[in-house]
């Protein structure tokens, strides 16, 4: 007793050191300089570094201005939202984010599940009410400083590779024929793939040859040009000493109309279609329209059209999934270019950044947002130094919503098309299917499901359902421990399907001259307790065995209350029938569990030999 008293004083007191170093540790100045990432490298930045941010992030803004405007039609909202969702992300990241790579503002997939968790508007149902997408952003962001805080971007882990492949190519191929009615020229409203396939098939009658026309010969201008922009990538990785000047210039003025390829397009489409007006002959080709005016003075997302019951009502699980992929965006596209460009980013101040990202656009009308992995790779190749090169790209942002807002309203609705259908076709992975059939066909099972799903349910509900069946999938195996003997003779319990072949089979081997001497190969917890306490009696009342069954903990490190109730109630069971079921090989901290839960007649030996020793000596066996 004195023993468990002095453990549990020791504990106690180490509890208090943890916890005072925590506080330490937490408060100190290191500590308080990593949340602020900006006081770290802002000491070190050099003059040299000017040029490669500067061009860096003009490179980048040439290429946000038209995507953000792309992306605010697959949020389904003006697409003025896209550029007031591109800049606040750029300066606050800056201060707050660890890599010096990633850019933050509107991307495909979030902008598609924006879509999924609006509001129709009341005037124009074809787009959402863009104030409740104000409202996520806001919200979005709060959960994710908590997150951040808190240390809970462990979260992401429980979001397996299928799952996250399964969701890409559905949102991919979701957003891509979501698109094609403005490639034709026709306008309905929808909600999934299936809906917006019907609706462009009882449309199509109504296709418009002019924006048909136009949006193909854009999508080949864009391919030419985004093979031109790789090609150029490569000659410039093997340029040597040797090679003349002049051609390392052409290759990156290749390079960088390559990468500008989206402004390019969608500048020369708009021109066509301001020509065309200019002649007397709008309405020719499909454009975007006047832009409604908002303010760039910052306000408080607007809640009064929306009440604590409304907000939850529409966005319901989007208030978890939108902060999760957007953290999964984020940090996949962090840790990718850190590894490449040989630094490291801290996972929890990434969800911090992100979320303040949103708060703070939130006050400048801006949905949510995250990092892109193709404006960050092109911030890469820009050779862009530190993140200030954001700010750069912030700034022209603001310039484009100042200066260009009148232009925007002739960006033709099918060049925006075919730039988003070849920016997204590159998110399906159809390898994986194979790769997967090969290496372990059971993850078939949770990417088909979220795929399938996505498509037919909508990307928010095929998402939780892949992540439902993957955690099925990944708990199976706590469930159905496997048994195995250490005698002599084979009984094979029921074969599993989550399990490998070598493993499929749990095993009780049993010698008849002495008790069933058998082994579970892990931990026990709550879901396993039922079912081993099953197998346990199955061996007891079978004829061929002796009573006895000696319970071996070799491999077992944690159990919880479930078990140990189960674990009482089967020894109960085995002394009414006058049979023994003792444990032996029990790690310390288990021992102590089960002493302190006073199981009747519970016996402990430290091994397998002197469990049996014990049995002989009272005649048992």
């Amino acid at each position: 007793m004195l023993v468990f008293q002095h453990r549990k004083e020791r504990g106690s007191l180490l509890s208090r050191l943890l916890i005072m170093e925590g506080i330490r540790g937490y408060c100190s100045k290191r500590a308080w300089k990593k949340r602020f990432p900006i006081s770290i490298w802002l000491p070190q930045y050099c003059c040299s570094y000017i040029p490669r941010d500067v061009i860096a992030g003009l490179t980048v803004a040439l290429t946000v201005i038209p995507q953000s405007l792309a992306y605010a039609s697959i949020a389904k909202l003006h697409i003025q939202y896209g550029l007031y969702s591109a800049f606040m992300g750029c300066f606050v990241y800056c201060l707050f984010g660890t890599s010096k790579d990633i850019t933050v503002g509107p991307t495909a997939i979030l902008s598609l599940l924006v879509a999924t968790y609006g509001y129709p508007d009341k005037h124009d149902p074809t787009i959402n009410d863009a104030q409740l997408a104000i409202i996520l952003a806001f919200l979005c962001g709060i959960i994710q400083f908590i997150m951040g805080v808190f240390h809970l971007g462990s979260l992401i882990g429980f979001i397996s590779a299928p799952v996250i492949s399964g969701f890409t190519s559905a949102s991919a191929l979701s957003i891509a024929m979501g698109q094609v009615k403005h490639l034709l020229g026709i306008s309905f409203s929808s909600e999934t793939f299936l809906e917006t396939a019907e609706g462009i098939i009882k449309n199509i009658r109504h296709t418009n040859g002019w924006d048909v026309l136009l949006g193909l010969s854009s999508m080949v201008v864009l391919l030419i040009l985004q093979k031109v922009q790789m090609d150029s990538v490569v000659w410039m990785s093997s340029e040597e000493q040797e090679t003349p000047g002049r051609l390392k210039i052409l290759r990156r003025f290749l390079w960088f109309i390559g990468t500008a390829r989206n402004a390019i397009v969608v500048g020369c489409a708009s021109l066509i279609a301001w020509s065309l007006d200019s002649a007397g002959c709008s309405g020719k080709i499909t454009t975007t329209g006047a832009l409604h005016k908002v303010s760039l003075a910052p306000q408080f997302p607007d809640f009064h059209d929306y009440t604590f019951l409304d907000v939850i009502t529409e966005l319901n699980v989007g208030l978890l999934v939108v902060p999760l992929i957007a953290y999964l965006e984020t940090i996949a596209i962090g840790k990718a270019f850190a590894r490449q460009n040989r630094y490291k980013i801290e996972p929890n101040q990434e969800m911090i950044a992100v979320g303040l990202c949103n708060i703070a656009g939130s006050f400048f009308s801006s949905y949510p947002v995250t990092g892109s992995f193709s404006r960050t790779a092109i911030n890469s190749q820009s050779g862009v130094k530190t993140p200030l090169g954001g700010v750069i790209t912030g700034a022209l942002v603001v310039t484009a919503i100042l200066c260009l807002t009148p232009a925007v309203q002739y960006i033709p609705k099918a060049a925006l098309a075919a730039m988003i259908i070849v920016a997204v076709l590159k998110m399906f992975n159809c390898k994986i299917f194979l790769t997967l059939w090969r290496v372990n066909k059971i993850d078939l099972v949770p990417l088909c499901v979220t795929f399938i799903c996505s498509l037919l349910l909508g990307v928010q509900y095929g998402t939780i359902i892949g992540i439902c069946i993957d955690l099925v999938i990944l708990q199976y195996p706590v469930a159905r421990p496997s048994l195995k003997s250490l005698n002599s003779t084979i009984v094979p319990d029921e074969e599993s399907p989550f399990l490998p072949k070598e493993r499929s089979s749990p095993l009780i081997q049993v010698d008849s001259s002495s008790a069933c001497i058998v082994q579970v190969d892990r931990s026990v917890r709550y879901p396993a307790a039922d079912y081993l306490v099953d197998r346990l009696n199955e061996i007891r009342e079978t004829d061929s065995f002796r009573q006895h069954v000696i319970f071996d903990f070799k491999h077992v490190i944690e159990i919880d209350y479930t078990f140990i109730e189960s674990l009482s109630d089967a020894i109960a069971d085995f002394s009414k029938a006058q049979a023994k079921l003792l444990l032996v090989n029990v790690k310390l901290n288990i021992h102590d569990m089960l002493h302190r839960a006073q199981i009747p007649g519970l016996e402990i030996y430290p091994s397998i030999d002197e469990a049996v020793q014990s049995l002989s000596a009272m005649g048992d066996i």
